[in-house]
């Protein structure tokens, strides 16, 4: 058997969780872990479940959440590891505290296929993986319109390409205090109209993007 990281709180936390969950204490700081089959479940639903765990223990603390598949030998190991990390946590710790990511994502429409058309050299192909990462110029100009328009509210951003169900993304993350959230969603949908069909926002969720 081993124990399954869920994410890690700041000292004794005495509140409600569920049944399953272990705390595990060191260096003033908390892991919470489940016990796990060596061989992790991978099917949906248990990736589902774990991440509703995450958004019930973030709803009711401070947490840097662990992304799904962290698995340590036992308790030994599991204070080893706070006592290894204990500083970057303490610092991860203050910087979330009392906040929510929220994403503000663009799906990338390309004026042309340059990166579904066929290879005919190594210069297409490296000319192709260049698209694939580069950030357009709107998209970049509109992430400088959001950033002004939201100044203030957030206490961190990050960007990210990627792929999200087949289609080329830029997602926007925010660090965003629980007292300016809502006033934060308001100032992003006096925008949204101007910004076009391209681009959602979701969350508030625990915050991944911002717990490395």
């Amino acid at each position: 058997m081993s124990l399954l990281l869920f994410g890690i709180i700041a000292g004794e936390y005495s509140s409600p969780i569920d049944t399953d969950i272990r705390r595990i204490q060191s260096e003033r700081l908390t892991a919470l872990v489940k016990v796990s089959d060596a061989e992790l479940n991978r099917d949906s639903s248990a990736v589902m479940a774990y991440g509703d765990q995450i958004m019930r223990i973030h709803q009711q603390t401070t947490l840097i959440p662990v992304r799904y598949g962290t698995l340590l030998a036992d308790e030994q190991e599991v204070i080893k590891h706070l006592t290894d990390h204990s500083a970057h946590y303490h610092i991860l710790l203050s910087k979330l505290d009392d906040c929510e990511e929220v994403g503000i994502r663009m799906t990338l429409i390309d004026s042309d296929n340059e990166a579904d058309a066929p290879q005919t050299s190594g210069q297409a192909y490296l000319m192709a993986r260049k698209h694939v990462y580069s950030v357009p110029e709107f998209a970049a100009h509109q992430e400088t319109v959001i950033n002004n328009t939201l100044a203030g509210l957030f206490r961190e951003h990050r960007a990210t390409l990627s792929l999200f169900n087949g289609q080329r993304t830029y997602l926007l993350s925010y660090l965003v205090p629980r007292v300016t959230l809502m006033q934060f969603k308001a100032r992003y949908f006096d925008l949204a109209e101007s910004l076009g069909e391209n681009i959602t926002l979701s969350g508030p969720w625990p915050p991944y993007n911002f717990s490395g």
